[in-house]
């Protein structure tokens, strides 16, 4: 079945933030134009004397709603107090009646700033010299290390390795309107909004309305903190409110850049090519913040898709005067996997063994599989890999291409519940999902399931958003299993209700009664289900893939050619879905190991503050990628389907560093390869 999903976008009617009629103020935030500095004084009379409306930190302390959680922006206020801590954070929120005049007002906004030696690197913040939080008495926010059986005495490697910070960039910027009132009204294209509003809570009664995004690839969960400075706004003054960021605001300040890692890995190893131990030190780059926890999701797939149970995985979090850490797409794991890969292409380097080899002998045969640190629920890797050695693409090298191989898993679908609602009448079939759809073709497959199940026409059932129910939406590679899960529980609900409404029986989209057939969509019927996973590890399907890349070097300048995916899915709600999302996770994979990075000058300037800057790929950029889905039906899920919007990251990335250093005869230990 074609997207359905996709035809009023491309006609221009997505119901984007943008679109809703708007009468009210415009927001523009005065951003620090140092990466660290006091804040010694704030005069904006001429804001005032000219009209405008204005609010700073101290407006903002008492909603300040802090959270540990994984990728969470909300570790530090929304707003800058006593000093700013990155370039481009906001020491000040300005209204004004047209988005021109809150932009000019914005200037006459005077900070006495004095400028504080910043913190720009690892190595400099682990001297402790200068604090980028002088609370803490320390750049190193906090520590971890966690220990699974005893590291032995093998032959060992040891690999330092970096993989640069990155953003996500969705094509729709971060976007709020805050209506005054009791609840105070909410749209915003934040990610898992619902979920989210509870951080709102010190604004008082709200009500939250998610609206489509445009894309978000995790990034739009840091849409929080400014909600928070907007909805303060909007009750102090009692006015509406409109933001809508800018490409530069997204680069310098999304507090929500990619993971900025530095690992230190020995690795161990018998003579045969067996791993027998894996030692991770790591050292991640938070940014201004006091917690992030991209670093920490890499603890369900610590070994990968390999044998190994001896592991030590020791986790520095330090603070850097840098936009901050956030999710994006993969939430941490994606470096992981790429340095696991140049570990095992290491190993193979090291006994000269063939590189599809050493993962061959080492990748898990047997499921389910027990790993120290989770369950991985069923798999075929070897077939994955198997499937992979049998290309003729590996001819290419004889013809001087690079040519790479990666292998991965992924940890899907936490534990968690969404919440979904059905409802027949008048002719339809509506299904209300309970947050923005950000473009991977969830209300599709919800369309397709809903229709499958009910036996009905497709183009019966619709799809809208009410933000009243529990959900948290995509994030975590979950929507897969959850909608799945939440769509066939509320349709088994309503067949319940129908048949006892009407006191017949649902046969083929038909209600069989006593007075004849009737069409189920003209029954008045509703329910709503909430599906929940709660196993004893914190993820519950694993899927797994083997990617090869194929390059060339022209001119010293490395050309990527082709990528081929073997991914399992588990069971695909939608085969071409499926292909969609690996194809561009697969992209965004290739793009960070050969293109995107931020560079910051000495003194914390943003140096790659525009999208040409920064290296963000044009399509032509991207070589074709090849999808092939073979599918391992999870025991663990409702229809069997896992995971996969964030698995084909970092095995891209791998699979492209490892053709790039075959084809350039040298060691690669960084991403981008060129950094």
């Amino acid at each position: 079945m074609k997207r359905s999903d996709v035809l009023p976008l491309l006609k221009g009617k997505g119901g984007y933030l943008d679109d809703i009629p708007f009468s009210g103020y415009y927001a523009t935030f005065v951003r620090s134009p140092y990466a660290h500095a006091k804040i010694k004084r704030i005069d904006y009379s001429e804001v005032n004397r000219r009209g405008g409306l204005i609010i700073t930190g101290k407006d903002v302390m008492n909603v300040v709603n802090t959270s540990g959680e994984e990728g969470s922006s909300t570790s530090t206020p929304p707003i800058a107090t006593d000093k700013t801590r990155f370039y481009g954070e906001p020491v000040a929120l300005v209204l004004g009646k047209d988005p021109y005049d809150a932009e000019d007002l914005a200037e006459l906004v005077n900070v006495d700033y004095e400028p504080l030696e910043p913190v720009m690197s690892v190595e400099q913040a682990l001297k402790d010299e200068v604090l980028v939080f002088e609370e803490k008495g320390t750049n190193c926010v906090f520590s971890r290390e966690i220990k699974y059986g005893e590291i032995p005495s093998d032959e060992e490697i040891e690999l330092e390795l970096y993989w640069s910070r990155s953003s996500g960039n969705p094509i729709e910027t971060f976007a709020t309107i805050v209506l005054p009132g009791d609840p105070l009204t909410i749209f915003t294209n934040m990610q898992a909004a619902a979920v989210q509003s509870s951080f709102l809570s010190p604004l008082g009664r709200i009500k939250i309305n998610p609206v489509r995004q445009g894309g978000s690839f995790g990034s739009k969960f840091a849409v929080l903190k400014y909600v928070m400075a907007l909805g303060v706004a909007s009750k102090k003054f009692n006015v509406p409110v409109k933001w809508i960021e800018t490409r530069s605001e997204h680069l310098a300040g999304s507090n929500s850049s990619g993971p900025e890692r530095t690992f230190k890995v020995k690795a161990y190893f018998k003579r045969d090519g067996k791993v027998t131990g894996l030692h991770f030190k790591v050292w991640e780059d938070i940014g201004a913040s006091l917690y992030n926890g991209q670093a920490f999701k890499p603890q369900g797939i610590l070994a990968g898709p390999y044998k190994v149970k001896n592991i030590i995985y020791d986790v520095s979090l330090i603070a850097t005067n840098k936009n901050p850490a956030g999710y994006f797409r993969g939430a941490g794991t994606p470096p992981h996997t790429w340095a696991l890969e140049r570990v095992m292409d290491s190993i193979a380097d090291e006994l000269n063994m063939d590189r599809k080899e050493i993962r061959k002998i080492n990748l898990i045969d047997s499921f389910p599989y027990e790993a120290p640190y989770s369950t991985y629920d069923s798999g075929n890797p070897l077939q994955l890999l198997k499937l992979a050695m049998s290309r003729e693409e590996w001819k290419l090298r004889e013809k001087g291409y690079g040519v790479g191989l990666a292998c991965s898993t992924d940890p899907s679908t936490p534990n968690g519940s969404e919440e979904v609602s059905i409802r027949t009448g008048k002719g339809k079939v509506v299904v209300s999902i309970g947050y923005g759809p950000e473009g991977q073709g969830n209300e599709h497959a919800a369309r397709l399931l809903v229709s499958s199940l009910l036996h009905v026409n497709p183009d019966e059932v619709e799809v809208e958003v009410d933000g009243s129910l529990n959900s948290f939406g995509p994030g975590g590679s979950r929507m897969a299993v959850f909608l799945s899960g939440a769509i066939k529980g509320a349709v088994e609900n309503l067949i319940s209700i129908i048949e006892n409404k009407t006191g017949g029986k649902l046969v083929d989209g038909k209600v069989n009664t006593k007075e004849g057939k009737i069409g189920l969509s003209s029954v008045e019927a509703e329910a709503r289900y909430t599906f929940s996973l709660q196993s004893k590890n914190r993820y519950n399907a694993y899927p797994f893939a083997c990617d090869v890349a194929v390059v060339k070097v022209v001119d010293e300048k490395v050309i990527p050619v082709k990528m081929i995916v073997f991914i399992d899915p588990g069971t695909p709600l939608d085969e071409d879905l499926v292909k969609e999302q690996i194809m561009g996770g697969t992209a965004i994979g290739i793009s960070v190991s050969l293109y995107e990075r931020y560079v910051y000058s000495r003194d914390g300037q943003l140096l790659t503050g525009t999208i040409g800057e920064y290296g963000m790929p044009s399509s032509p950029d991207i070589p074709p990628i090849e999808v092939n889905v073979i599918p391992s039906p999870s025991p663990f899920t409702p229809i069997g389907a896992k995971g996969i919007g964030e698995i084909p990251v970092g095995v891209a990335a791998a699979a492209m560093t490892s053709a790039v250093e075959d084809a350039l005869k040298r060691k690669i230990t960084r991403v981008p390869w060129n950094s």
